[in-house]
């Protein structure tokens, strides 16, 4: 993942560059080492994440 522009996991814009190669904002990249392997293969990849004004 290089460059992406939305988290994978909320859909908001990513601004860091760290953030953009991880694909995940500072947030999410936290909640989902806290969660449980299981969990974490349900919420990535998504592909269906809507961008829009409305985030």
């Amino acid at each position: 993942m290089s460059d992406v522009r939305y988290c994978a996991v909320c859909g908001r814009p990513l601004r860091d560059p760290a953030s953009r190669a991880r694909g995940t904002g500072p947030v999410c990249a936290r909640k989902l080492r806290t969660m449980p392997p299981k969990v974490r293969r349900q919420l990535l990849p998504v592909d269906d994440v809507p961008t829009g004004p409305y985030l």
